[in-house]
């Protein structure tokens, strides 16, 4: 089965319209559950829905994993015949539309692929632990995320987040002795790097505080650091330079997600940037600043890679918009290489 463009642009459409009609923020993905009963029915794939509101449709040894969750903002969709805007237009139920209709094509020439909707990609990644966690194998995995439709994303820095708690004196701030705001405000900017190279940590501080009188100088300081770091540099590099501005404080981390990285041999690479190649489209393979589900599933299979259409640069924003013309490439991108994968099971 090969639906023909036009028809399966349509298809993409009303399934994108579909998921982009309800609100998902992290933390609320089960307000779709209507929407994956009808898409399941219409594209004859069996649904299973985690405890943390994953939604999976059909199964197999290949997964196709995006996220339906969304950062926080409703913005409804606006259709047109060229392309979608709205809330996860981009990040990602455009991957994600694309993902179902290739496994909608692949399961019915008899090429058994799963597609993952995880939860809470945008906060603490629930999902994707909770698939790591069932003790659930794939072969390959393609993650769903926007890469601009031509580039495969084979890097993703880690993610630190670090708590440093410092203890002050509180005295009347008319004859204050000391100040533990000022005391560490200069370890705030000898630490602190703004993303620049990739090749270098940022290390950001997102929360401050202090403090809870006018006249009182505060007795405690806190700051957040979010921090992220490529391959090749560990965490305990960056906890060490944190800890020495910081001396005497207390450092915690609330979360920390190792970097990823894999080759250009890498089979579900070779299989996406065929996938391309075949469509006369140039492939290349990028790495990405931030953090993503791709981080985690890593340790299910090495066989992984990062894909999907869509302007990366939106993200996020207030104008979030994809074409039909990118969903189709991106279809036809994962069909192409869920051929090749599914022989190599």
């Amino acid at each position: 089965m090969q639906p023909e463009k036009e028809l399966l642009k349509q298809k993409a459409r009303r399934l994108l319209e579909q998921l982009l009609s309800v609100y998902t923020p992290s933390g609320q993905e089960g307000q779709a559950s209507e929407v994956f009963e009808s898409i399941a029915e219409e594209f004859n794939l069996t649904l299973h829905v985690t405890s943390t509101n994953s939604f999976f449709l059909g199964d197999g040894e290949v997964l196709l994993a995006s996220h339906m969750d969304t950062v926080s903002g409703y913005i409804p969709p606006k259709i047109s015949d060229v392309e979608i805007r709205g809330r996860g237009a981009v990040d990602a139920k455009g991957p994600l539309a694309s993902m179902i209709l290739a496994s909608w094509i692949m399961n019915e020439r008899g090429c058994k692929v799963q597609v993952g909707a995880l939860s809470d990609e945008e906060n603490r990644s629930a999902g994707a632990r909770e698939l790591i966690s069932s003790g659930k194998r794939f072969s390959h995995i393609i993650v769903g995320e926007p890469t601009n439709t031509t580039h495969i994303a084979v890097e993703y820095r880690g993610l630190l987040r670090v708590n440093v708690n410092c203890d002050g004196k509180p005295e009347h701030s008319s004859s204050a002795t000391e100040n533990v705001i000022l005391k560490y405000l200069p370890a705030i900017l000898e630490t602190s790097q703004l993303p620049s190279q990739y090749s270098s940590p940022s290390i950001v501080p997102t929360i401050i505080k202090s403090g809870n009188s006018p006249n009182v100088t505060p007795g405690d300081f806190y700051v957040h650091f979010d921090v992220r770091y490529p391959y090749g540099i560990t965490d305990k590099d960056i906890l060490s330079k944190i800890s020495e501005k910081f001396e005497g404080c207390n450092l915690s981390v609330s979360e920390h997600i190792p970097p990823v990285k894999v080759g250009p041999s890498t089979p579900a690479v070779k299989a996406l940037m065929r996938g391309l190649l075949q469509q006369g489209l140039k492939p290349s393979l990028v790495r990405k600043g931030g953090t993503s589900d791709m981080n985690l599933l890593y340790s299910i299979t090495p066989s992984i890679a990062t894909y999907g259409p869509g302007d990366s640069r939106l993200e996020h924003t207030e104008f979030e918009r994809i074409t039909l013309d990118e969903i189709y490439i991106a279809t036809l991108t994962y069909v192409n290489a869920l051929e090749e994968l599914c022989l190599k099971r």
